[in-house]
């Protein structure tokens, strides 16, 4: 007895000396008008006799393999006394150190950081944003251990991230290196606010200058992020970081674990369609602390650094925070029913100017988002996971508020997911049928294989009239129509270019496609800045010629103009609605029927 007592001792204090083991994070910003900075990592006790360093090949919340490597230089490793370390690179991200056991291993390497718009790392004269899978390598024997990670800035700058505050200042403590990656750190001079709300802190930090109302900001994130039990029960973090950068050239948000860094056009927040577009960004982001940073699709659980993380799945972690953000703007009168229907009705326009969805399911589009480049080819022969990812919840929260005769929603999906689902654990397509069975009663399996994995289209009509609501593209009793040609162009100095041609559209039946340069209309010379402002001097099927430059060469195709309603989509309440549509309106959005 008195040796198996020992023997667990001994691996109990193992494990209590290894728990406690820490890696230290130097990061020294030496240099940051050229945006350098110097990093280094010290292992103490390596436990094998080769150490291999990574530094990640994609960072979260971002589903694209970017050259992070790229920016590494002068990197060296020594032992704990200073004598160098054999090392080689053995890969693009990879680089590995030998006659490491039972030594300490001390690694250093420069940083280049001048990625503002990637939300990756950048470094200037006024600030650091740090997103530390950019910056900072790992070995996967020691990603689980805690990392200290402490900066070395100029003395006017300010450091805040989501991690936890270390001895002083300038210093963060990250359980293991997965949170560290899902923490960016904002160090500079920045514009600092600090709220509570329902017993969490919250920070609000500003970078760089613009005309945006910082007191309105934090009255309204205020509001917002209240509502987020509307959702979810329970919270996940007891402070949370709004970094915003203020800026020109950037324009983007991420998700993090307990922050998120959103990028907005310096003038672009007094306007009201702009600080709406920046209020529903920071409520999609919000939402992401739970849908993603606290349940996620097999595949990205855990997630693997080095090579792209596949599920079927991607429109559920994108698309529904797309939908859900709403739930919370709404519920929090940080949106109108009037911009909300806005919103609604740009979605179904696009939809409806979509052909790629006869060619991709949003299942596939999920799969496939690690190749996506976007662009004319994209719109015709793809869907995508944020936009169609909305209609299918959308759908989904309609089918359950109608099968639950008004008890259920897709927000209950959701908590479920948060409560039973939560990380480590992960969840498949199995489980998402068998949720939507626990909430419904129901089984999904044939919805889900002809909206999921097939091509059903959505019947607006009758979806919208569930909640009182209509199309409708004016006060006519006949929709007037307009002369279309399927064509999107921009005008530069070399003239008006197409970007996009609409599958099966007159443009493309007519054979034209993306970088044509139009020239002419009917013989007579382009000067207007959109091809839109000609057309309005044609009627629907009447014939034109279009001549453009293609490679160099003068060429002239005969175009039969199609139609389109001249008045943009709306989407309305039906007068008279009935008490079950307005109920239903109610359940949907957690704000009463509008009146007109």
């Amino acid at each position: 007895m008195l040796p198996l007592l020992s023997i667990m001792a001994t691996l109990l204090l193992s494990a209590v000396a290894n728990a406690q083991t820490s890696v230290s994070v130097a990061i020294n910003i030496e240099q940051p008008q050229h945006h350098y900075a110097k990093v280094t990592l010290t292992y103490d006790d390596y436990a094998k006799q080769q150490a291999m360093f990574h530094l990640p090949t994609w960072r979260t919340g971002r589903y694209e393999i970017i050259n992070l490597a790229n920016g590494i230089r002068e990197f060296s490793a020594v032992d704990g006394e200073g004598n160098p370390l054999p090392w080689q690179k053995i890969a693009k991200d990879s680089w590995q150190v030998s006659d490491t056991l039972h030594k300490q291993v001390k690694i250093s390497y420069q940083v280049y950081a001048n990625q503002l718009g990637q939300r990756t790392r950048h470094i200037d004269d006024s600030h650091a944003f740090i997103d530390a899978s950019t910056v900072v390598m790992y070995s996967d024997i020691t990603r689980s251990q805690q990392h200290i990670i402490d900066l070395s800035v100029p003395a006017t700058w300010r450091s805040v991230s989501g991690l936890e505050a270390g001895e002083n200042n300038q210093q963060f403590i990250a359980q293991n290196y997965d949170v560290l990656v899902d923490s960016p750190i904002e160090t500079g001079v920045n514009e600092h606010h600090q709220f509570t709300v329902n017993g969490r802190d919250y920070e609000l930090v500003i970078w760089g200058q613009g005309n945006y109302d910082s007191s309105k900001m934090v009255a309204d994130l205020k509001v917002l992020v209240q509502q987020s039990q509307s959702i979810w029960q329970g919270y996940p973090f007891k402070r949370y970081v709004f970094m915003v950068h203020a800026t020109s050239g950037a324009r983007g948000a991420t998700e993090h674990l307990n922050s998120t860094i959103i990028q907005t056009s310096r003038f672009k927040f007094s306007a009201r369609k702009d600080y709406l577009r920046f209020i529903s960004t920071a409520a999609h982001e919000f939402v992401h602390t739970w849908n993603v940073k606290q349940y996620r699709p097999k595949g990205l659980v855990p997630y693997n650094y080095q090579q792209e993380n596949y599920s079927t799945l991607l429109w559920l972690s994108e698309g529904s925070t797309s939908y859900l953000q709403n739930q919370l703007l709404l519920r929090g009168e940080l949106m109108s029913s009037k911009e909300f229907f806005e919103s609604l009705a740009k979605r179904i326009t696009g939809y409806l100017h979509k052909p790629g969805r006869q060619s991709q399911t949003i299942a596939e589009s999920s799969f496939d988002k690690w190749l996506e480049e976007g662009g004319d080819y994209d719109k015709n022969h793809s869907v995508n996971i944020y936009s169609e990812g909305f209609l299918v919840s959308w759908l989904l929260d309609f089918s359950i508020i109608e099968k639950t005769k008004l008890e259920k929603s897709y927000r209950d999906v959701h908590n479920i997911l948060y409560q039973d689902y939560k990380i480590p654990k992960s969840f498949d397509e199995n489980d998402l049928l068998t949720v939507l069975k626990q909430v419904t009663n129901d089984d999904y399996s044939a919805w889900w294989q002809a909206n999921i994995h097939g091509y059903a289209e959505t019947d607006f009509d009758s979806l919208l009239a569930k909640a009182g609501l209509k199309m409708s593209y004016g006060d006519d009793k006949k929709v007037k129509q307009q002369a279309w040609t399927g064509i999107k162009t921009k005008k530069d100095n070399n003239g008006l270019h197409i970007v996009s041609v609409e599958k099966n559209s007159p443009a493309w039946q007519a054979g034209l496609t993306i970088k044509d340069v139009v020239v002419a209309v009917d013989g007579l010379r382009m000067k207007d800045k959109d091809l839109s402002v000609r057309l309005k001097n044609f009627k629907p099927q009447d014939r034109l010629s279009i001549t453009f430059f293609r490679r160099d060469e003068l060429v002239t195709r005969m175009i039969i103009l199609g139609e389109k309603p001249k008045n943009k989509l709306k989407i309305v309440p039906i007068k008279n609605a009935s008490k079950t549509q307005q109920a239903f309106f109610k359940q949907w959005t957690g704000i009463a029927f509008p009146s007109k």
